[in-house]
């Protein structure tokens, strides 16, 4: 599978034609998408024709739920004049034929652990960055906490910020061959935080650029001292906001048994601490 083919995330119920069945248009029981059609939404077909200028017989590939198949572009998709269905807004639909599953390497990105961010809500462009390069290096989910140091959100542009923290995750994931999205979740406070990363059985580190222990070492003594994988579900890191956190905040932290380490022996900003924090963590997990 030589040279770069642009990757799309479709819902089971853009598939129809063999392999889907009922009305959702989802992949049948142990059958296979390979043969099926799917129809871009109106932001992606908009991104095929005027973006890629991808055309008829163009490969691709799409991600429907945790399958990857090898995908092209149908005629009438793609191209000038090529006639295709009206989208939303009035523009043309994409549809594409999927070919055959992907696997291994030529999938893409699939990991072992659970790395997940918990990111001090910084100011908008720097949290932007943050989610982008966080899901280009392979997070699995990004919690935005509310601290004490964190700009004041709008309440009434909650759900547009939402919106565009999917958005920009979505694009990601896209570019740098992942097989998920990550689910990127606004939270109010760190003690919101603590309670979601430990529901998911996570280790949480807490990132201090004096701490004793590093990143590396922290991250392999987890994966180390596990009799088997599934012992350590994977790591929760906690990342300030531009200000760090408070006393009081990281002595909560502490105090529920938050463990501490340094990323490196510089300090990076905080957009630039979480990706390399996602990274150093997969590499010592061995899941890189």
């Amino acid at each position: 599978m030589s040279g770069f083919r642009p990757r799309f995330f479709v819902p089971p119920d853009a598939v129809s034609g063999p392999g889907a069945s009922g009305p959702s248009g989802g992949p049948s029981a142990g059958g296979t998408l390979t043969g099926s059609t799917v129809t871009l939404d109106a932001e992606d077909s908009h991104h095929v024709l005027k973006v890629l200028r991808l055309r008829a017989g163009d490969e691709c590939e799409v991600v429907v739920g945790t399958a990857v198949h090898a995908a092209t572009v149908l005629p009438g998709g793609a191209g000038a004049g090529g006639g295709a269905g009206a989208g939303a807004g009035g523009g043309k639909s994409v549809r594409l034929l999927l070919g055959d599953r992907l696997e291994g390497l030529d999938a893409g990105a699939a990991y072992r652990y659970t790395v997940a961010l918990v990111q001090g809500l910084p100011r908008p462009s720097v949290v932007d960055l943050a989610i982008e390069k966080s899901t280009e290096v392979g997070v699995s989910l990004v919690l935005l906490v509310q601290t004490a140091g964190s700009p004041r959100p709008a309440g009434k542009d909650a759900a547009g910020r939402q919106a565009r923290w999917y958005r920009i995750a979505r694009e990601a994931a896209k570019q740098s061959k992942q097989t998920v999205v990550p689910d990127v979740v606004a939270v109010a406070s760190p003690a919101a935080a603590l309670e979601r990363v430990k529901a998911l059985g996570l280790v949480s580190v807490l990132l201090e650029p004096g701490a004793e222990r590093s990143l590396h070492e922290v991250a392999r003594s987890l994966a180390g001292g596990a009799s088997r994988e599934d012992e350590v579900p994977g790591v929760a890191l906690w990342i300030g906001p531009e200000s760090g956190w408070t006393a009081a905040e990281r002595q909560t932290l502490l105090e529920a048994g938050v463990a501490e380490a340094r990323l490196g022996q510089g300090v990076l900003r905080t957009e630039t601490a979480g990706p390399v924090a996602v990274a150093v963590a997969r590499l010592a997990l061995g899941d890189w």
